[in-house]
């Protein structure tokens, strides 16, 4: 008897059957004296289209609506159709006992062997193969450690869940939408809510009024400090006013000003965490101008064909404890280019620390990192090969080296009734930055800084003299800066993937991200895919590094009801099929969930009296078919008519002052705190209103906000179970709060 093993794609399965000794080829699988080895291309099968699961759903019509299967019905993708016959044929060969899937180690590899098992009407048993490298020694170690296949039995049930939402909103809300408005307008669950959010920040650029405001400079021997009001809540250094400002700056050359506080601050910045794939999709993006899925492709190539990284399509920013003891044997697998960055840590061999590793922050895999297999040269590979893997490399190591340390230096002056501040930094230990130096030079002008890593986040810091109380510096100038408010940016794919890994929401880079995690617009897995198939039904554009709604995509953003556009509700369906995978939800009630959601939407579209779009829509293109895709779906036969509606005007948020960490946002109020409205062009700043269990008192959180340590506060529950008292303060890097526990 044989063993049958399933690979995702023929390059996974090709290497599989080597390590295996199945050499013989077949029409469409590899065969040796134990193991067949055969592959899909992707996915084989998926969810019928509504003819196949209903005959009487072949027509567009809204009486049809909702479509809502009871028994999902399966069909072959036709481009897969030759591939299928053979894997199904050896699935229910007589000669094999065991099949092992061997389908990507995530959700949707699971679905894909799934679907093929249930369809081809097997029934025998099953193992899972499920590794994090495509190294011979990795796939040798998985064979040797197949687990149990009804272990994935939840995975399995979150990720048919997941299929089977998308059809029911995408199918029924398309059918519904292009009915009512006669023109094609494909929706999609995780889609719809992903362009809202490009729509919205168009329209709020759009909107926009920009003011003109002065700043004053004060020009000193050897500095310069800026004018600022000390009784402002916000904006301390704007002025409202030219003649104001103009008499200012007047008045104040010529005059002598004094120091009145000089207080110098020892801080820390530790490395940035390992990459996870959209971390690292929005660095490439940021760094290289890549794409979503440019990356995703390469960073692919990198593990399957070169076997340079490891499994890419993680959610963790995190290492398990396993894999430390191979951490030397990765570091010594580099190529020479990186034999500098390396002294440092042949000089201190790294720690088990638990900022890196993790057990419970590691899921299916951990964070994206080299492989054991030794590199000894890329200058043969392609340019977007090299960049990605520098980018993992440099990562790496820069998570074994010491903390960026630094001076800040902060210094007050008066002039009579006015105030100046100057700000400035000496750095005492490079630390990890030291491997960013130099690459950082070379492409300043074409990098943009994410304030994930490697960006210096305060640029504008000058050096400044070594002063103290008392000392007297002469005004010898005072320079009038004319500035404008500036619009929100626009969204480029590095600050979309972040907000669609939030969910839109405002949140801290590193520790409400991490928790936030499952509750994103798609998963890592997805979201590149999704930024791409917005671009294709021509609902987005990209305009060089930004991306921009069409007059289309704007359209059904428009007359979308809220909950299909709501990224928060979507977030939560995703948090649910999660907590699925881990057996903390219920699949039936999740679908129950869903169908109650599409029929209280095509009832608000049914009875809709005055449903319409801004202006004639653009005549509808034929997507590609794709089994299960809304979006390959007949066109209706109806021609588009000429509808109008208003634009929805935008609200703009109250904001409570400059952002003291990037000193270009404003500081708005969340729904759990209160952060900077830069937060999608990568600015990290945030103050909780709960911490630690604490509810914090408006009191404090205005003392975090002015960058003060808040009084004693009883009641924060630490992670241990302790409850303690403390002092809030910022982080040294200024990017949130953190708890200084009182030892009395």
């Amino acid at each position: 008897m044989k063993t049958l093993v399933f690979a995702e794609k023929p390059s996974v399965g090709k290497d599989i059957a080597r390590i295996l000794g199945a050499g013989r080829r077949g029409e469409g699988f590899l065969e040796g004296p134990d193991y067949i080895v055969t592959w899909g291309f992707g996915h084989l099968v998926s969810l019928g289209h509504p003819e196949v699961q209903n005959p009487a759903w072949q027509k567009w019509s809204l009486e049809n609506l909702p479509m809502l299967p009871q028994i999902w019905k399966l069909a072959v993708l036709p481009s897969s159709k030759q591939q299928y016959e053979n894997v199904a044929s050896l699935f229910n060969r007589e000669d094999v006992d065991l099949i092992i899937n061997g389908a990507d180690a995530g959700r949707e590899g699971e679905l894909i062997f799934r679907l093929v098992y249930q369809h081809s009407g097997c029934n025998k048993p099953f193992k899972r193969l499920w590794i994090s490298s495509m190294t011979d020694e990795s796939i040798k170690h998985g064979f040797e450690d197949l687990r149990p296949g009804e272990k994935y039995d939840p995975l399995a049930q979150a990720a048919a869940c997941r299929s089977r939402a998308d059809w029911l909103v995408g199918m029924n809300l398309t059918r519904a939408y292009t009915k009512r408005l006669n023109s094609m307008f494909t929706l999609g669950r995780v889609q719809t809510p992903t362009l809202a959010m490009v729509v919205n920040r168009h329209l709020e650029i759009q909107n926009f009024v920009s003011k003109d405001y002065w700043e004053v400079n004060a020009v000193f021997s050897d500095f310069s400090a800026l004018w600022f009001d000390p009784t402002a809540d916000e904006y301390p250094s704007r002025i409202d006013l030219s003649e104001k400002a103009r008499e200012l700056a007047e008045r104040l050359k010529g005059e002598k000003a004094v120091v009145h506080s000089a207080k110098k601050t020892k801080k820390k910045q530790s490395p940035p965490s390992l990459y996870d794939l959209t971390t690292l999709q929005r660095e490439a993006n940021s760094k290289y101008s890549m794409t979503a899925a440019d990356t995703l492709a390469t960073l692919q190539t990198l593990y399957e064909k070169r076997k340079v990284v490891t499994y890419p399509r993680t959610d963790s920013r995190y290492l398990s404890d396993d894999i430390f003891p191979t951490i030397e044997k990765r570091l010594a697998s580099l190529p020479e280019q990186y034999d500098e960055c390396l002294g440092w840590l042949r000089k201190n061999r790294p720690t088990k620390d638990k900022r890196i590793f993790n057990n419970a922050k590691v899921s299916d895999h951990h964070a994206v990192i080299p492989t054991e297999k030794r590199v000894t040269d890329t200058a043969s590979w392609p340019q977007a090969e090299k960049n990605i893997y520098d980018l993992v490399v440099r990562r790496f190591l820069a998570a074994f080296y010491p903390d960026h340390e630094y001076l800040s230096t902060t210094i007050i002056m008066r002039s009579g009734k006015e105030n100046f501040r100057a700000t400035g930094r000496v750095v005492t230990e490079e630390g990890w930055r030291s491997l960013y130096a130099k690459r950082q030079q070379q492409s300043e002008k074409a990098s943009d800084k994410t304030g994930d890593a490697g960006g210096d986040d305060e640029e504008n810091e000058q050096s400044l003299p070594d002063l103290k109380k008392g000392d007297a510096r002469l005004i010898e100038d005072a320079v009038l800066l004319t500035k404008k408010t500036k619009p929100p940016a626009a969204y480029t794919e590095a600050t979309l993937l972040q907000a669609m890994e939030t969910a839109g929401k405002l949140i801290d880079s590193e520790e409400l991200r991490d928790a936030m995690k499952d509750s994103g617009l798609g998963t890592p897995a997805t979201r590149a895919e999704i930024i791409e198939k917005l671009i294709r039904v021509d609902y987005m554009q990209r305009d060089k590094k930004k991306l921009v709604p069409t007059q289309k995509g704007i359209q059904l953003i428009e007359v979308a009801a809220p909950e299909i556009t709501s990224p928060e509700m979507t977030g939560s369906w995703e948090k649910r099929l999660a907590d699925m995978a881990r057996s903390k939800d219920d699949a039936d009630a999740f679908m129950g969930d869903i169908a109650g959601f599409v029929r209280t939407i095509i009832e608000q579209i049914k009875s809709a009296r005055n449903l319409s779009v801004y202006t004639t829509p653009q005549a509808p293109r034929r997507p590609s078919a794709a089994s299960g895709d809304p979006e390959g779906l007949p066109m209706p036969p109806k021609k588009p008519k000429v509808l109008t509606a208003p634009v929805k005007p935008v609200i703009s948020r109250q904001t409570f002052g400059e952002c003291p960490a990037c000193g270009k946002g404003q500081i708005i109020e969340g729904s759990r705190g209160f952060g900077c409205n830069r937060f999608k062009e990568g600015c990290n700043y945030v103050v909780w209103k709960e911490f630690y269990g604490k509810k914090l008192t408006q009191a404090a959180i205005d003392l975090l906000i002015q960058g003060k340590t808040t009084r004693l506060i009883k009641g924060f529950t630490l992670e241990d179970g302790r409850v303690a008292a403390g002092r809030l303060c910022m982080k040294e890097d200024r990017s949130g709060i953190e708890l200084v526990v009182d030892k009395e």
